[in-house]
C-alpha cells in the first residue's frame, strides 16, 4: 500500500528523541493493563495525543509508562494482538 506516501512516517533514534519531538500540547496515552489504567469505555480522549502500545509479549516498559500522561486499558479477559488493541482504541476515539 506504500503507506508512507499517505501517512507521515517519522524515525527516531531513541525514546528521548521521540519525546523531544512531540507536537506542542500533545499528550502521551499508554494502552496497557495496569492498576493505574483507566477503563477505555470511561476515558475522555485528549484532543491531541499519541497512543503508545507495547509489544504483545511484554507490554510497555516501565520507563515508557512513567512518561505517559494517561494510561487506558481495554477490559478483556486475555491479552489482545497489538493491531487489534490499536484498532479498538481508534474506534473508541472516533465514536466519542
Amino acid at each position: 500500500m506504500k503507506t508512507p506516501r499517505h501517512v507521515p512516517l517519522y524515525h527516531y533514534n531513541s525514546n528521548d528523541e521521540f519525546y523531544e519531538n512531540l507536537p506542542k500540547g500533545c499528550m502521551l496515552v499508554g494502552v496497557e493493563q495496569t492498576d493505574e489504567s483507566r477503563c477505555l469505555k470511561d476515558f475522555a480522549h485528549p484532543p491531541r495525543c499519541v497512543y503508545i502500545l507495547g509489544a504483545e509479549d511484554n507490554g510497555l516498559p516501565k520507563k515508557i509508562i512513567d512518561k505517559c500522561h494517561a494510561l487506558v486499558q481495554i477490559n478483556t479477559p486475555s491479552c489482545l494482538n497489538v493491531a487489534v488493541a490499536g484498532s479498538i482504541v481508534m474506534y473508541d476515539r472516533r465514536c466519542k
